[in-house]
Order: structure tokens, then sequence, then C-alpha cells
């Protein structure tokens, strides 16, 4: 009985979180800046008291990451600064099909297009390395409206009008949308000497490799590593930043090394590291711009079929062997 109450309050809540969506999604772009912001930091303030158990589970991730570096008192108020940002980035979002090219570009500069261009003159097009930071989406409709055609790699989600939104939403400024599934279209956008887009911080149920990140293994996507090695594309990372006065700032920054040690299934474990490390840097320099819902460690290594199989950082690598492996410098 007690299942069935909890099964329907989180469908219930799944509902009433997809009607708000598109509700906000076709009346945001009508209020002024002001309004916009008062009405995203009633949504931070609302939102963890309305789904408890999300707030909970978001708690109690932040806690396994930084509860030995801050106070009950420091997580308490992260938490609540968590809220805000994804109350911000959620009206953000819904308001970037109403802004002008010229709006954004002011409002969200691009910096770093150097790597951008001097990656691009090799003609193997380029992997932009991303995750759930600052607002993600900003980094999309940058790169659609700048002078780089981009192709970013979307989950779907579970109702399929939520994800046409998402899509029709993420392509107004010139963005291309692909699934994670269409593997060729990736590559022909890399043939084209075209950018990838990919968010590489989402928990694998099909894991390609297990790689420390906040401390824990956490199940890891091996594609970016695999498409880089397959083609030859270099990998720049790129974060979005809010700024405090509510503008943004797109970093695309110097490319991550691949690694080549002669061990193919090796490379691919050592390049994921190193893409994670990049994320993992960001979050723990500005831990209030993650998305936190995305359930990192959810695939724990001993739920997986055939775990011997995966490779795994804590397991295949000594803590030694992979600080002088994500060094930099350790390219051959």
């Amino acid at each position: 009985m007690f299942s069935n109450i909890s099964t329907f309050r989180r469908r219930f809540e799944s509902r009433l979180g997809t009607q708000c969506v598109f509700f906000l999604a076709r009346h945001a772009h009508r209020l002024s800046p002001k309004r916009a912001l008062a009405l995203s930091r009633g949504i931070g303030w609302l939102l963890p008291r309305l789904a408890t158990r999300l707030y909970n589970n978001v708690k109690e991730e932040v806690t396994q990451a930084f509860g030995d570096e801050r106070s009950p008192e420091e997580i308490d108020r992260l938490l609540q600064q968590i809220f805000y940002h994804q109350g911000e980035s959620m009206i953000e979002f819904f308001r970037l099909p109403h802004m002008s090219r010229e709006e954004i570009q002011r409002w969200a500069p691009l910096e770093g297009t150097e790597h951008l261009d001097a990656a691009l003159a090799l003609g193997k097009g380029v992997i932009l390395l991303t995750g759930h930071l600052g607002n993600w989406e900003v980094c999309g409709t940058v790169m659609g409206i700048s002078r780089y055609p981009t192709t970013a790699i979307a989950n779907e989600q579970d109702d399929t009008a939520l994800t046409s939104l998402l899509t029709r939403i993420r392509s107004t400024h010139g963005l291309r949308v692909v699934t994670m599934h269409e593997v060729r279209e990736c590559l022909r956008v890399l043939k084209r000497n075209e950018c990838l887009g990919v968010l590489s911080d989402l928990n694998s149920r099909n894991p390609g490799a297990f790689v420390q990140f906040l401390g824990r293994p956490a199940a890891t996507y091996t594609g970016t590593a695999f498409f880089a090695h397959a083609t030859g594309a270099l990998i720049l990372p790129m974060f979005d930043e809010r700024l405090p006065d509510h503008t943004h700032r797109v970093v695309i920054g110097p490319p991550i090394p691949l690694a080549h040690t002669g061990d193919k299934q090796r490379d691919l474990l050592i390049t994921t590291i190193r893409c994670q490390r990049a994320i993992e840097a960001e979050v723990r320099r500005r831990p209030q711009d993650w998305f936190w819902q995305l359930q990192r460690w959810g695939t724990r290594p001993q739920d997986i079929p055939h775990p011997e199989r995966v490779p795994m950082e804590h397991r295949d690598l000594t803590p030694e062997e992979v600080e002088e492996l994500v060094a930099v410098g350790s390219q051959k």
C-alpha cells in the first residue's frame, strides 16, 4: 500500500512539474527582467518545500561530497543557492527564444574562440565537453548564434511532448540537436569539421567505465573519449558561468589531452578520467551552479552485470597512476 502511495506521489509530482514547465515556457518571456528574476527566486524557494523527496536526495548528495569540508549550516546555505540557481536557469531558458542575437551576445559573450579556431584548423572537428553547470543551455544558444556550426547531443525525456518543447527551444537560434543514439550522425558532424557538444556528467545505466567523481565511483559514458580517439577530434572544455549581475560568460578552454598508451581500453579510461576531472574541477569551484538532481552515482559497480568487463579507475589504476596519467604532460 505504501509503495503504491509513493508511486502515485512521484507520478503526480512529475506531471505537475511538466505542466508547470509548459506554462512557464508560454509566459516567462512576457515578464520584465526584474520580475523574471523575482519569479525565478520564488521557484527556487518553493521547489525544495514542495518536492521534499527531491530536496532530501540533493541534500544527501551534497553532504556526501562536501560534508567533511563544510558545516551543516554551510550545507543548508549551499542547498538554497543550488535551488535559487536552478529557478533562475529555468526562467532564462524559456526566455532565450525571445532574445535577439545581439541581446544574447551582450548578455553571454563567448570567450576562448582562439582555442576553437586552432582546433578546427586541424580539419577533424571539435568535441565541446561540458556538464550541467551554470546554465548549460546558454552554451548551446551561444554556439547556435556563432559562426561555428554546432550539433549538441541531448537526452530524450520520458514525455515526448516535453522532448519536443526542449528541442524546439534549443533549436531556435541555430543549434542542431541529436540524441545519444545517433552515433553515425555524431561522427558525420566531426567529419564535416564542425562542433559536437556533449554533456558528459550524466549517470550511465550501461557504463563504459567507472570514474571517480567527487570522491565516489561514478558510472560514466565513454562516448566522448571514443569519438575523439576514433576521429582525431580535439576535446575542448566549455562551461557557462552566471555572474553576480545575472549576465553570463561562456568560456572555451584549451584541449584536454588524449591518452596514447597503446592499449585502446586503457586509453578510453584515461581520456574519460581527464574529461571528468575537468568537469569536477568546475563543480568544486562553484558547487551551487551544478545540477545535483542528475543522480550521478545512481549506478553502482556491484549492480551491473559482468562488472569485470567494465574499466574502473578505482580498481584498475593506483592513485599514483591516476595522478600521473591525468597530468597534461603525460600525453605521448
